[in-house]
């Protein structure tokens, strides 16, 4: 129904249609007078009141009336008011105080009625009426004329205060005591309105220091927290005391009430700003003593076998000595010599991964001859120990996708440490089992074992050397902490376990598997060749900041029959791409990772040439980021394909070619 047939519906009494002399007595007399709809929008809207607010009513029309400038005098009036309609339109009548601004700086309070009705044609309106509050302070003086003036003088101030008889249900309070609160600025407060709005959480302790304060006569100050209409939850401060009466009894409690919400919030952004700078400051100190015990074990340990060296060649030099004790001096010197060999090693890789320059080479590797020679290769030293070495495998066409000197490396640190931390006839077993995505490889050992405080920090670096560690032994700790970052660059994992010191301990190393052999090799021989060079003919744009990756990368595309023109960074492949005009690329492969500018960048540029340019030569995307997120942008950016580091050779080529193919069916 149209808002104009419910205005002739109703009668015109309250309305546009209403005789002018009728309207203007309606309007003399009354404050506020009106008619919503169902949503609580305005329908018509007149009254006295409007004359303060040097503002034409009807241009409310069809505004929320909840939502209007006038109810918006504090943060919950027009929560109030809006309670109030819904609670209207469930056909309750409702009567509240609320404050109506009249002005910026002045409001009237108003005794506003919402009736709900329903027209002769079923529909459903709220009809308003309002005049203006004139006993809303009668509760203050009935207190008496002193606090009465005390009251008056407060909420003029629009100070919070409250008084109450002990004893009382009753809390004389100014209105803006209880708007801090949470509540309506002109019904009567009560206790139990009060509990009401407390934080369901901190009900027990403001219960508890009221009763504390009345027993005692003390002086309080609390601070608490309040549930607003809205849901909004506010921190409120509340100071004052209890008096006696003559007898010395308690008799009233006088205090005033606060909101503090933005103080609370600002000394908790302080304390957490003083906790960070404190957490930086304890990293400092830590990296400080960090370093210096580094470069006192690194000394220590490097120069032990130096010691040896130099001990046993002066006495080579300088004494006449039986073949026996010249053996036992040249084996001292070799094993010495190697140990310092591996300290070096293990240093320079840890150099290598702090400055993100350990560069891999990926290649399809059986996993279980891998590990296989990793525990032949150990054979000699647990033999000289007499550590029982075992190695089984629940098959052994394991195939993954990695660096092979790499991973002997991870496997060679795991099986030499459980052999040095397993005593004399202790035993060492090293197994393969292999499910359908993941290959787990276990080291487990009765030796030692590792202490519950030890362990959580067992792959950190330098955690060899750390005083407390149960394992203490000669080395710069540093191989676990390698031999766990080179799994995670496989897209793996290493993980330690232990039931403490004397119980032996079991290593976990899980990785990702490609094909099996057998797949491989077929889908070597299922590959369409031209003669071993499935890219015979093809030119292709590489651009990659990284040497090592576009140098084996270029040969290996060149080995496949590609010409190819490689680019060290976005800028150069950009250039390079424009002088190429009339003899464009057919592909370009780009790293997204790269300084100055990335390939999701360059990409943008290359795609905003013409054709002759080269702005729709097909790309693919090569990146060692294989998120969702960065695969998305890379298409969005304008790339054809994306794969992720580490490539496996043989999907590279057939990418590249279904990619071309594709292409020049088009």
């Amino acid at each position: 129904m149209h808002s104009s047939d419910i205005k002739k519906e109703s009668g015109g009494l309250l309305f546009n249609e209403t005789p002018d002399a009728h309207r203007s007595l309606l309007e003399s007399i009354v404050d506020l007078y009106g008619i919503l709809d169902s949503e609580g929008r305005v329908l018509d809207i007149a009254g006295r009141i409007f004359l303060e607010t040097n503002i034409d009513p009807a241009m409310l029309t069809g505004q929320p009336f909840a939502e209007t400038v006038f109810w918006q005098s504090s943060k919950n009036t027009s929560i109030i008011l809006d309670n109030a309609l819904s609670n209207a339109k469930t056909g309750i009548p409702q009567t509240i105080t609320i404050d109506f601004r009249v002005r910026s700086d002045k409001r009237i309070p108003l005794e506003l009625h919402i009736r709900p009705t329903t027209l002769p044609s079923d529909t459903n309106v709220l009809i308003i009426s309002a005049e203006r509050h004139q006993a809303n302070d009668r509760t203050i003086n009935d207190t008496g004329d002193e606090t009465d003036v005390l009251l008056l003088a407060a909420e003029n101030s629009e100070i919070g205060l409250w008084y109450r008889q002990l004893g009382d249900e009753q809390i004389v309070a100014t209105p803006t005591a209880k708007e801090l609160l949470g509540l309506p600025r002109y019904e009567p407060l009560t206790i139990s309105g009060f509990a009401a709005v407390v934080h369901p959480d901190d009900i027990t302790f403001v219960t508890k220091f009221f009763e504390k304060a009345a027993r005692e006569f003390s002086k309080y100050q609390e601070e608490f927290r309040v549930v607003y209409p809205n849901g909004d939850v506010e921190w409120i401060c509340v100071e004052g005391r209890t008096f006696p009466a003559a007898e010395g009894k308690p008799a009233r409690q006088v205090g005033i009430v606060k909101k503090i919400t933005e103080q609370k919030n600002a000394a908790e952004e302080v304390a957490k700003i003083h906790d960070r700078e404190k957490k930086a400051r304890d990293e400092a100190i830590e990296a400080n003593r960090a370093k210096d015990f580094f470069l006192a074990f690194v000394s220590h340990e490097l120069r032990a076998p130096l010691n040896a060296i130099l001990g046993w060649s002066k006495i080579l030099l300088t004494k006449q000595v039986d073949d026996d004790t010249r053996r036992s001096a040249l084996e001292t010197i070799e094993r010495s010599a190697r140990i310092q060999t591996k300290l070096m090693n293990d240093l320079v890789d840890s150099a290598r991964v702090a400055s993100g320059k350990l560069r891999l080479e990926y290649r399809p590797t059986d996993l279980y001859e891998l590990v296989r020679g990793c525990v032949q290769a150990q054979e000699p030293a647990a033999n000289a120990k007499e550590v029982t070495l075992e190695f089984a495998a629940n098959r052994t066409d394991v195939v993954i996708f990695g660096d092979v000197n790499r991973l002997q490396q991870v496997f060679s640190n795991l099986i030499s440490n459980a052999i040095k931390f397993t005593p004399q006839g202790g035993n060492v077993a090293v197994s393969i089992i292999s499910g359908k995505s993941h290959a787990r490889i276990y080291i487990e050992d009765t030796g030692q074992g590792i202490s519950s405080d030890s362990l959580p920090n067992i792959f950190r670096q330098f955690s060899q050397g750390e005083p407390s560690d149960s394992r203490n032994s000669s080395g710069l700790g540093l191989g676990l902490s390698i031999a766990k970052i080179l799994a995670e660059r496989h897209g793996g994992s290493v993980t330690a376990e232990s039931d403490g010191a004397g119980h032996g301990s079991k290593f976990t190393v899980t990785l990702p598997l490609t094909s099996s052999a057998t797949e491989v090799a077929e889908k070597a021989a299922n590959t369409p060749l031209n003669n071993g060079r499935p890219l015979e003919g093809f030119r292709i744009l590489i651009i990659e900041d990284d040497s090592d990756s576009r140098e084996v990368l270029q040969l290996f595309l060149e080995q496949n029959g590609a010409s190819v023109v490689s680019a060290p960074n976005a800028r150069t492949g950009f250039t390079t791409l424009t002088e190429m005009r009339g003899h464009l690329p057919n592909l370009i492969v780009s790293d997204l990772a790269m300084p100055d500018e990335d390939g999701y960048s360059l990409m943008t540029r290359i795609r905003e040439l013409v054709p002759a340019e080269g702005g729709q030569v097909p790309s693919i995307a090569l990146s060692a980021f294989a998120t969702n997120e960065s695969m998305d942008r890379a298409f969005k950016a304008g790339f054809n394909k994306y794969l992720t580091k580490p490539f496996e050779p043989d999907t590279l080529v057939s990418e590249i070619a279904d990619l071309l193919s594709r292409v020049t069916a088009a």
